[in-house]
C-alpha cells in the first residue's frame, strides 16, 4: 500500500480551471455591454448638461437641485405614490386569493387550471395590443365599449370620457391585470410544496378552514410574498410603459410618475442630463424601499442557516 505522506496533491489543469470561465464570459459580456456600462454612462450624465446638442458639459449637482427645485415634482411624487402603492396592495391581495383558492380549495381540479391559464393571458399579451384594448374598453366616444354598453341601457345619455375623469384609475387596473400572474404563479408553487400531511392533521385536529390559512398556508408563504412585494414595488416605482401607451402622462399631468418624468425629459425634451439625473432618483427610491421591505420581512432570518433538532 502507498504511503499518504509520498502522495502526489492532484493538481486540476490550468484548461479545466479556465473552462467555467468560457462558459460565462458570453453572458458577462452582454451583462457588461448592456446594464453596466449604460448605469455608468448614466450616472456620468447626471453630471452634466447634456441635450440635443450632445455636447456635455459637468455641472456637478445642478440637476438633482433643479430636481427638488422643480415644481411639478410634488405632484409626480404623489402619482408614483399612489400608482405604486395601490397596484402593488390589490395585484398582491389578488394573486394571493387566487393561490389560495386554486391551490387549495380547488386543487387537483380543472377549472382551477382554467382559471389561472386566463389570468396568465394578458402578461403573454403584446404590450400594444393590450393597451389598445384597454382604450377600446374606455374609448370617450359613442363607439367605446363601455360607453356603448352604458349607453344601451340608458345610464347615461351622452359619452363618458373616461381618461380625463379616471384617468389614473384605467392606469392602476390595466397595470394590475397585467402583473397578478406573476405572483401568482409563484404563490401557487409555494402553497403546493406544502405536504398533504399538514392539512390532514389541523383537520383532524379540528382547525377550520380560517385556521388552516392563517397557520399553515400563510407563514409557509412568508418569503415567496416578499420576493413578489419587493420585485413589483421596483417594477411599479420604475414603470413607465403601460402609462406612456395609455395616457402619455395627461390628462396635463394628472398619471406623470417618477420613471415616466425621466423618460420624457431625457427623449422628448432632448434634457439627457436632467433626465439621467431624475432616474438616478428613481434607482434611489428603490433602493430605500427594498432595504426597508428587507428589514421588515426579517431577511436575515432566512438567510440563517438552517438547525436540525435531534
Amino acid at each position: 500500500m502507498e504511503n499518504p505522506a509520498v502522495q502526489q496533491v492532484y493538481k486540476k489543469p490550468f484548461k479545466k480551471k479556465l473552462y467555467p470561465y468560457l462558459f460565462i464570459m458570453p453572458f458577462s459580456l452582454l451583462v457588461f455591454v448592456f446594464f453596466i456600462l449604460p448605469a455608468i454612462a448614466t450616472v456620468g450624465m447626471a453630471f452634466t448638461d447634456l441635450n440635443a446638442s450632445m455636447k456635455p458639459k459637468f455641472i456637478g449637482l445642478s440637476n438633482f437641485t433643479r430636481i427638488f427645485t422643480d415644481y411639478n415634482l410634488p405632484l409626480i411624487l404623489w402619482n408614483t405614490v399612489i400608482f405604486a402603492v395601490i397596484s402593488l396592495a390589490i395585484s398582491l391581495l389578488f394573486a394571493l386569493i387566487i393561490s389560495i383558492a386554486t391551490q387549495y380549495f380547488l386543487k387537483g381540479k380543472v377549472s382551477a387550471v382554467i382559471y389561472r391559464v386566463l389570468w396568465l393571458i394578458p402578461s403573454v399579451i403584446p404590450s400594444v395590443v393590450y393597451v389598445t384594448f384597454w382604450k377600446f374598453i374606455f374609448d370617450p366616444t359613442e363607439e367605446g365599449f363601455l360607453n356603448n354598453l352604458m349607453h344601451r341601457f340608458g345610464i347615461v345619455s351622452e359619452p363618458v370620457s373616461w381618461f380625463t375623469k379616471g384617468a389614473m384609475a384605467i392606469v392602476i387596473l390595466a397595470t394590475i391585470v397585467s402583473t397578478i400572474s406573476g405572483g401568482m404563479i409563484l404563490l401557487s408553487a409555494a402553497i403546493n410544496s406544502i405536504p398533504e400531511d399538514l392539512y390532514k392533521a389541523a383537520r383532524v385536529d379540528g382547525a377550520s378552514e380560517k385556521s388552516v390559512i392563517m397557520r399553515i398556508i400563510l407563514p409557509t408563504l412568508r418569503w415567496p410574498l416578499m420576493y413578489i412585494t419587493i420585485s413589483d414595488l421596483i417594477g411599479f416605482v420604475s414603470s413607465y410603459f403601460f402609462i406612456m401607451l395609455l395616457t402619455n402622462g395627461g390628462p396635463m399631468r394628472d398619471t406623470t410618475t417618477l420613471s415616466l418624468y425621466a423618460f420624457q425629459q431625457a427623449f422628448n425634451l432632448k434634457y439627457y442630463g436632467y433626465g439621467a439625473a431624475v432616474s438616478l432618483i428613481v434607482v434611489a427610491i428603490s433602493f430605500v424601499l427594498t432595504l426597508l421591505f428587507i428589514r421588515l420581512f426579517d431577511f436575515d432570518q432566512l438567510i440563517k442557516p438552517s438547525r436540525i433538532e435531534d
